[in-house]
């Protein structure tokens, strides 16, 4: 649509400019003015950080990456020619590819971002907190659903089809119109919402929501398995200092820092699946003490508390302030056997995906029901 002025009560238009001739480039003009005014085309969001790239393999960069107030991430690709090239299809790659964003790496990210921007990392996770109105960390409902966001002086048919579909799947895109014009020597950016049309967007939200029922409806079963998931913790990086193999000799898992908190989520005489990040699902096994201190854990076959036996890393400051739970295994396994399947993001939380319980069981050779049952011996 155009711009006009009024002058000597008259409408006048004023002169769409492109923005390849007033050469604004995204990174070093339209990306910087919308990041100090984000809710221009993301109302209610917070930027968490401008040109992200913190994965492996890939020099790819999120154009800004931001939160809104139901704690789900909001990818921007940001576009100044007439047609948005194919914005959407880099989109989707990168709401892929932070989808198994967790808490702890939301706040790293906006602590670069904030150090790049001359403010106070320290405040990342606070200023995060403060924006959610949470009194703490919630991974449990943190970054859920990833919505995308185009920003483009132009959508091609191409575009806009893929946005329009991509919605009708339940998938959150918004396509916004950034067009230019220049008045004297002033530019002014003219910002309007064209997918989905704003008076339609509650009906949209609505048909989403109805799109996420009929899906869960087909699911099976998922309210309630009964299983809890606990990630191992064990690591290859220098600072590593757990061992999945005394886990498994000794029977428990642990946690140190603010993960801790989430133990309390495993319950005595629960089973519990046990995953090792980089390698997959290495056990299955039924939680028998609450947490504790490591000098407090008493392993049953050794009849000694957990710090008197040869561990590795026993004597690590880390491994001493960390807290313990015991679990007697119902099958375990070696890390080179571990069962490939998708693990929750959570340090500990409960299961609901009964396929994905079932799948686990079924590849270690047990079943919901037998470990069920050995939990209640």
């Amino acid at each position: 649509m155009g711009l006009y002025r009024i002058n000597d009560n008259a409408l006048k238009s004023i002169a769409p400019v492109s923005f390849e001739q007033e050469a604004v480039r995204e990174r070093r003009e339209l990306q910087q003015w919308l990041r100090h005014l984000i809710e221009i085309i993301a109302p209610g969001c917070m930027v968490l950080s401008e040109e992200f790239n913190d994965w492996e393999d890939s020099n790819r960069r999120i154009d800004l990456l931001c939160l809104d107030q139901d704690a789900c991430l909001v990818v921007i690709e940001l576009e100044r020619t007439a047609s948005g090239g194919h914005m959407d299809l880099q989109a989707i790659r990168y709401a892929a590819m932070v989808s198994n964003m967790t808490f702890d790496r939301a706040v790293r990210a906006h602590a670069r971002y904030l150090s790049e921007n001359n403010l106070d990392p320290t405040q990342a996770e606070q200023r995060i907190l403060d924006f959610l109105n949470w009194p703490q960390p919630d991974e449990d409902e943190f970054a859920n659903e990833v919505k995308i966001i185009l920003g483009s002086a132009d959508f091609s048919s191409e575009v806009t089809s893929s946005a329009i579909w991509l919605g009708k799947q339940g998938i959150d895109v918004r396509c916004v119109q950034l067009a230019l014009h220049k008045y004297r020597d002033e530019l002014i950016v003219n910002v309007s919402q064209i997918i989905p049309i704003p008076s339609a967007e509650e009906y949209q939200v609505k048909e989403r929501e109805k799109i996420s029922e009929r899906k869960a409806a087909r699911r099976n079963d998922r309210s309630e398995t009964g299983f809890a998931f606990v990630n191992v913790g064990e690591h290859s990086g220098p600072d590593n200092h757990r061992s999945w193999g005394d886990c498994r000799k000794y029977g428990f898992i642990s946690a140190g820092g603010k993960s801790i908190e989430q133990l309390d989520r495993l319950q005595i005489g629960k089973p519990v699946l046990a995953y090792l990040k980089g390698h997959g699902y290495v056990g299955v096994g039924t939680v028998i003490t609450p947490p504790t201190a490591i000098t407090d854990l008493i392993v049953e076959s050794e009849g000694k508390s957990l710090d008197q036996l040869p561990i590795q890393h026993r004597d690590n400051p880390k491994t001493q302030a960390e807290m313990f739970i015991g679990i007697r295994w119902i099958r375990s396994l070696d890390r080179a056997d571990a069962i490939k399947a998708a693990p929750y993001r959570s340090t500990a939380c409960r299961v609901h995906d009964r396929d994905l319980v079932e799948t686990v069981l079924s590849a270690m050779g047990t079943s919901i029901e037998d470990c069920s049952d050995q939990a209640q011996l």
